[in-house]
């Protein structure tokens, strides 16, 4: 380029408006990389469609061609504005038509000198009216705080639809080729991207702020029930008391006013009142015989029991589901039962306590202060400490059973018994992608843990671990760990963001000794697009079917539970048809024979490899058949644990 031709680029209406498109550029890919909804990129597509207008029109002049392009422009902005929402849809189509039966009649006009009989005027007033229905589709939006995007345009339909109004007054009014339009009004305009960038990448910066706080709560919360029930369960062997500290700890970090657990009784078809606590006033009809007093009312319900289906604790536990009403007034499954203090209701909660897909009981905790009631976020904490709790149920029901027997073989069948509660019966199989897995314990008891959580209707999340140390304390450790997870893994953020939430959440409530290894895939089933994340765990093998060869996936990192600041990294790869990969544990490639001799990465490798036709779960089969007969009759001395993923795309 001459320095003439430079010159004329410097002073021509291009740079400006080319570097307002290149900081709104940036600021969106920024923004992309942290949007999951893909919005970001429909305006990096709007930034990049006005580049390369700009810049063709000033290597080729042609004002007439401004018009027609701004005309697609604007059909842009209306397609991303209007397109989330199913009511405008008929409406945007609508508005598409208009703008297409004025692109082609300008187009007669201009380019093929037809004689259209419509004024040149009413041609840029199309902008006009884009510009006003963007506004309008914001403004009937403007409440919406569902996801990112409605909050999004909540926030920017105003001045966007302002920037988008004057853009096409003035293009209008003064013409394209004024130099007050074409140097200043137009780049002007284009900052409305700019402002969209700075919206959406403080919105997203404030839900991350907003998820780190919402699940270290419920880690704290978590961390509070599994605190105060291990404090009962060392001084007590009370049914009772076990189960008051859990509805005790419902109770605080919901809110609530009181709270009540019911058990099922299987033999009788009932469900009995376990715990009590608080002001607990009954949901249900009372007996017309019982007296209208506090202290009988308290009585009643402390010693409840009714048929499965009969009431709303009798309904939870028969059906399974539960039961959210805000305001309990607006809800006809309530009675009143009068307007004293200890019989009034304002919000209620009620959950099933489930092992598995066995119900055993119902929790359930109310606000009777007028005008308080439950949200969202309690519901999801009380369904949190319910699930969790349920395991502290089942396992303390595990430990009566057990308590006959002496020492360690009493710690240990607890021990196993917790694991068998937490590790998958069934693991979850898609057309696109097959799982399998085995786990062989040492020596009765594993430290070893795997699971598989569906997190999305196209992605699942594999984890599997190993647990410092044998008995209660790892199990328990291990249930923790599986708790956090299923609680944080349905996020948007990648797979190393989650172990970080993981180690935040279990770093400095469990001793030294019992730290524990991880590792962790996130797998779109439908594209095979993998996430991996390591704790100090083994590395990822993946076996490549078009080049029959071996990948290892590894990241250095140290253990959960070590350091609360760690940082973890995480590896992008993808999966195509007939690939494996495979998690396990140190006790496959530490497996050691009668000669001392380890197993070894290459020989898993290569048995992965050999049995590369089978299903997951057979080569799973043949993988524990190989260490096996690799080891003989020499002693095992770590547990072993094998997660297999074949994509069948």
């Amino acid at each position: 380029m001459t320095i003439n031709s430079f010159m004329q680029v410097v002073a021509s209406p291009l740079l400006p408006r080319l570097a307002v498109l290149a900081c709104a550029g940036a600021l969106l890919f920024a923004l992309r990389r942290k949007d999951a909804e893909g919005r970001a990129g429909s305006f990096i597509v709007v930034a990049s469609f006005l580049a390369a207008r700009d810049l063709a029109l000033y290597v080729i002049p042609a004002q007439e061609a401004f018009l027609l392009t701004d005309i697609a422009y604007l059909c842009i902005v209306l397609f991303i504005v209007m397109a989330p929402y199913r009511a405008m849809r008929p409406y945007l189509a609508v508005a598409l038509a208009l703008n297409a039966v004025a692109a082609g009649l300008y187009s007669a006009s201009v380019f093929f000198g037809l004689s259209v009989a419509v004024p040149a005027a009413a041609f840029g007033a199309v902008l006009a009216a884009d510009a006003v229905a963007v506004g309008l589709a914001g403004a009937l939006h403007k409440r919406d705080d569902g996801d990112t995007a409605s909050r999004l345009l909540a926030e920017t339909w105003l001045p966007v639809s302002a920037a988008l109004l004057a853009y096409a007054g003035l293009s209008l009014a003064l013409g394209y080729e004024h130099p007050v339009f074409a140097r200043l009004a137009a780049p002007v305009s284009y900052a409305w991207l700019l402002l969209v960038g700075l919206a959406g990448s403080r919105i997203h910066d404030g839900e991350m702020v907003a998820a780190v706080s919402y699940y270290e709560e419920s880690i704290d919360s978590l961390y509070n029930l599994s605190f105060r029930v291990g404090t009962v369960l060392k001084g007590s062997f009370s049914t009772e008391d076990v189960l008051g500290s859990m509805n005790d700890v419902l109770i605080s970090e919901t809110g609530a006013d009181g709270g009540s657990i019911f058990l099922v009784d299987e033999f009788d078809d009932i469900i009995v009142a376990k715990a009590y606590s608080g002001i607990f006033p009954p949901p249900f009809a009372l007996p017309e015989s019982l007296p209208r007093k506090a202290n009988r009312v308290e009585s009643y319900m402390r010693h409840a029991q009714f048929r499965l289906g009969e009431t709303i604790f009798g309904d939870v536990a028969k059906t399974g589901k539960n039961i959210f009403a805000p305001d309990v007034s607006a809800d006809g499954r309530f009675v009143a039962n009068g307007d004293e203090e200890f019989l009034r209701i304002s919000s209620f909660m009620a959950v099933p306590l489930m092992v598995e897909d066995k119900i055993i009981g119902v929790q359930a905790v109310v606000k009777t202060r007028p005008g308080e009631r439950f949200d969202e976020a309690d519901f999801d904490r009380c369904k949190l400490l319910a699930n969790f709790g349920t395991l502290a149920v089942s396992n303390f029901f595990s430990f009566l059973e057990a308590n006959e027997r002496s020492g360690i073989e009493r710690s240990a069948g607890i021990a196993a018994e917790i694991q068998r509660t937490i590790i998958p019966k069934k693991l979850p199989q898609f057309p696109s992608l097959a799982i399998g897995a085995f786990t062989a314990p040492a020596r009765g008891v594993s430290g070893d843990y795997y699971d598989v959580i569906r997190t999305r209707e196209d992605r699942i999340v594999g984890v599997i671990g190993d647990v410092a140390g044998k008995g209660v304390s790892a199990a328990l450790i291990m249930v923790m760990i599986r708790s956090i997870l299923h609680l944080i893994t349905n996020t948007n953020r990648d797979i190393a963001t989650v172990l970080d939430w993981v180690n935040r959440g279990i770093t400095g409530k469990i001793d030294m000794d019992h730290y524990a290894t991880l590792g962790i895939v996130a797998i779109d089933i439908g594209s095979g697009e993998l996430e991996y994340a390591n704790a100090s765990h083994q590395p990822l093998l993946v076996y490549r079917r078009a080049t029959d060869t071996i990948e290892t996936i590894d990241t250095k990192s140290v253990p959960i539970g070590v350091e609360k600041a760690t940082e973890y990294q995480r590896k992008a790869l993808r999966l195509y048809d007939g690939d494996i990969a495979a998690l396990y544990t140190d006790g496959i490639v530490e497996a050691m024979n009668e000669q001392g001799k380890q197993f070894g990465r290459k020989s898993l490798g290569q048995a992965i490899a050999k049995h590369r036709d089978l299903a997951p779960k057979d080569i799973a089969g043949r993988i524990r058949a190989e260490v096996a007969a690799f080891i003989g009759d020499a002693r095992q001395h770590d547990d072993q644990t094998v997660l297999v993923f074949k994509m069948k795309l």
